[in-house]
């Protein structure tokens, strides 16, 4: 299998759920992208409460400088309103590590109470549990 130079990543506000669907493996300067692209985007939710759901099945890591930047931009998001990260990975468990060390819990200067992630295998699975934690990509009339 062949991996494109660069990561990529899409993202969609969907309800009160920011999707993020991430592949390739990403460097610093697709991070810095994805950054800016997400903190404009998640000003819709006016800082009420959101959830992200993240498929990183066909995501291949990131370096250590991607993982301190997304670290703090996960702690913006926070001060911001996300209450709840659901990430869909792969079977294997070094995404999952990788992905523990951006985890603002890890961080002692930085404490939130209100914040929780979880990881799943399976894409329902993930939004069964945002859907119980009252984050749904469904949008009501």
């Amino acid at each position: 299998m062949r991996f494109p130079k660069y990561g990529n990543y899409s993202l969609d506000i969907s309800g009160n759920v920011l999707e993020v669907f991430a592949t390739g493996a990403w460097n610093l300067k697709t991070t810095e992208f994805f950054v800016e692209e997400m903190h404009d985007i998640i000003s819709t939710f006016d800082s009420k409460p959101w959830a992200a759901l993240m498929d990183a099945r066909r995501w291949v890591l990131s370096t250590p400088e991607c993982q301190t930047r997304l670290t703090e931009a996960i702690k913006v998001n926070i001060i911001r309103g996300l209450t709840r990260s659901a990430y869909v990975l792969d079977v294997g468990m070094v995404k999952r590590a990788q992905l523990e060390r951006t985890h603002p819990s890890k961080h002692r200067d930085f404490i939130s109470n209100n914040y929780e992630r979880e990881y799943f295998h399976k894409y329902f699975d993930a939004l069964n549990w945002l859907h119980k934690e009252r984050f749904s990509p469904i949008v009501k009339p």
